[in-house]
């Protein structure tokens, strides 16, 4: 019995996974995994166990009566999903439990990894082939009307199942534990949600669908570079420029502002937050809660809030007008300048934590021992702060830019509801572009998409740049 318990205690963390897996898909034939639905409403919640004991289904139902028996099927599903968990269970404690060559271990995971993978299939099989065309026509009822679905504890037993089928995949390569294998799942993240995406986008600006498979074209560059020109106005006056064009200089426009706008705002909050925490040595954790806090509501909701804020009959006229301090509504979103003043203001309300955070992080690691030297050094206030507390603060303002100039480049979603769809940006004509049923706008959607790709990389290698030089110079010499 000791031996067992030194076994156990010793017993690698993957074969602990698996076992337990291989345990939990035993257990679970036993648990509610199957819910049953008959003309919308839930009747009965099945395991593989009582999908044995009680396989009959009788509902009465207004036109028709609906009559259903799962023992048959049940009884296989029963049956092998038993020997399937047994089986894997038993081979996961055998072979780690009372084999000490690595070899056989391996053979014994790899075994394991097919079993828990087929238990897995069988229990995909069982909840797709409950309710059949048969039992469908039979009963003379639609797939909306009679189904069956997961319940949590299935979705919950598929997680360990997988869980398991990774850990008896681990055990079979003899892989040995490794911090750099904790990267691996990030790097396929990444690869298959960041590398793939931009390789598509790179293969649709080129190539046009059509009904052979893809052929090369231009397309799309043709579209998005046509001589058509637009008038539209810009701070009040109006100018004539390329359609695309326009669109590109009024995103950059709202996304310039909108990184002065939080910035301006954000450095002297940062700062005093920064002093604060230096002075009373304490964490200033509260007070930025109170502006991340915003973050929490959905962004949409909170436009609307801001739209509702400024409309005619807002929160802003009607205060106004009760005070006798205006005597009409101001029109701020039917006017072209206040809407386009009201949209920036939106913006930076949406992205200031993004500048605050990064710059009160690197204010707040500056030793105060650099400011009292200088002022030592004959520096007054305004050159301390000039000379070393702002150089050594540039990695964080270079940081919060990146942060809030890259997003609000392509967001659409403010100016979209603020000024009630009469400004395009990037962000919306990229999506008009790809949900157009035009092959041929759908490519002009994946230029502009690279294009915006391009126009960001090398922004963020400007600034990375200067975040190189900000980080290696240090404060300035008085």
């Amino acid at each position: 019995m000791s031996g067992l318990k030194k076994r156990l205690s010793l017993m690698p963390l993957h074969a602990a996974v698996m076992c337990i897996a291989a345990m939990i898909s035993l257990v679970s034939v036993f648990i509610p995994m199957f819910e049953l639905f008959v003309q919308y409403k839930r009747q009965r919640l099945y395991s593989l166990f009582t999908l044995i004991l009680d396989p009959r289904v009788y509902v009465a139902l207004r036109d028709s009566n609906v009559d259903l028996d799962f023992g048959i099927f049940g009884a296989w599903m029963f049956t092998i999903t038993i020997i399937l968990s047994a089986a894997a269970l038993t081979l996961a404690l055998a072979f780690q439990l009372y084999s000490d060559d690595p070899v056989k271990k391996r053979w014994g995971c790899f075994s394991v990894l097919i079993l828990l993978a087929l238990r897995f299939i069988v229990h995909i099989y069982t909840l797709s082939n409950f309710i059949t065309d048969d039992i469908l026509a039979k009963n003379h009822m639609t797939v909306q009307r009679l189904y069956v679905v997961q319940t949590l504890a299935g979705n919950l037993l598929c997680v360990v199942l997988i869980a398991g089928i990774v850990a008896a995949l681990y055990g079979a390569l003899g892989l040995k534990m490794n911090m750099k294998l904790l990267a691996y799942p990030y790097i396929l993240w990444i690869g298959v949600f960041t590398i793939l995406p931009l390789i598509l986008i790179l293969f649709r600006a080129f190539f046009a669908k059509t009904a052979g498979g893809y052929e090369f074209n231009m397309d799309g560059f043709k579209t998005l570079f046509a001589n058509k020109n637009v008038t539209t106005s810009f701070y009040g006056a109006k100018v004539t420029l390329q359609e695309y064009f326009s669109v590109f200089l009024r995103s950059l426009d709202y996304a310039v502002w909108t990184t002065i706008g939080c910035l301006i705002f954000s450095y002297p909050l940062a700062y005093i937050l920064a002093e604060r925490t230096k002075r009373l040595h304490k964490t200033s954790s509260k007070l930025l809660l109170l502006f991340v806090l915003p973050m929490w509501m959905n962004t949409m909701l909170r436009t609307y809030a801001w739209r509702a804020f400024f409309a005619e009959t807002g929160v802003f006229n009607t205060v106004m007008m009760s005070a006798g301090i205006l005597k009409e509504p101001v029109m701020f979103l039917q006017n072209p300048i206040l809407s386009d003043i009201i949209t920036k203001l939106v913006m930076i309300n949406d992205f200031l934590p993004f500048m605050v955070l990064p710059i009160y992080s690197v204010l707040v690691k500056i030793d105060s021992a650099l400011s009292q030297a200088a002022e030592d050094l004959g520096a007054n206030k305004v050159q301390t702060f000039t000379k070393v507390i702002f150089p050594l603060s540039l990695p964080g303002v270079i940081s919060g830019i990146q942060m809030v100039f890259m997003p609000s480049m392509t967001f659409y979603m403010i100016p979209d509801i603020i000024s009630e769809g009469s400004k395009t940006t990037i962000g919306n004509t990229v999506q008009s572009f790809i949900l157009n049923e035009s092959t041929t706008y759908q490519q002009a959607g994946n230029v502009l998409s690279l294009i915006l790709l391009i126009f960001v990389l090398i922004t963020m290698g400007v600034l990375r740049n200067q975040d190189k030089e900000a980080s290696g110079s240090g404060g300035m010499v008085l």
